[in-house]
């Protein structure tokens, strides 16, 4: 009895760190991070508000539906192939991975040609970079140590 107490207050102290880690970093929150993402590219592409309305639907439509093939690809890189399978598997997945990557070059190419009609074609690049730029400083923030105390904005 006395080393059934003792496994189990050795497990929860274990454990205790674990949980006090989960405090340390922010949560992932989808909206705070399209917003700010928003924020970013308009100020850095020069967007006006106006020119915000009409471009970034298109461009959210744009990323729902390469987010969608690359879920079709995760599922094919992970989840469809096993070790054991004929090599005529893995030829087909790596046809369907390629045609997949084909049919996300045509998707930005149809929504760039959409966002040209919205803003300027200027804007468009400007918006691109930015788009990557704001990813490259996302990658920087996440990888600074962060201060006990503070949260990044």
């Amino acid at each position: 009895m006395k080393r059934l107490v003792t496994i189990i207050a050795t497990v929860m102290l274990l454990a205790l760190p674990a949980v006090a880690q989960n405090d340390k970093r922010p949560r992932f929150n989808p909206e705070e991070f399209r917003a700010r993402l928003e924020a970013y590219i308009a100020q850095h592409a020069c967007l006006t508000p106006g020119e915000c309305e009409k471009v970034f639907p298109i461009y959210h439509e744009m990323k729902e539906k390469q987010r969608e093939l690359q879920k079709k690809e995760h599922q094919l890189k992970y989840r469809t192939l096993k070790p054991e399978d004929a090599e005529k598997n893995y030829q087909d997945a790596l046809t369907q991975i390629a045609e997949l990557h084909i049919e996300g070059a045509k998707i930005e190419s149809t929504y760039y040609k959409k966002m040209c009609k919205a803003v300027s074609p200027k804007k468009v690049y400007g918006i691109i970079l930015a788009e990557d730029a704001f990813h490259r400083d996302m990658l920087q923030r996440f990888n600074k140590p962060q201060d006990k105390n503070k949260r990044k904005p």
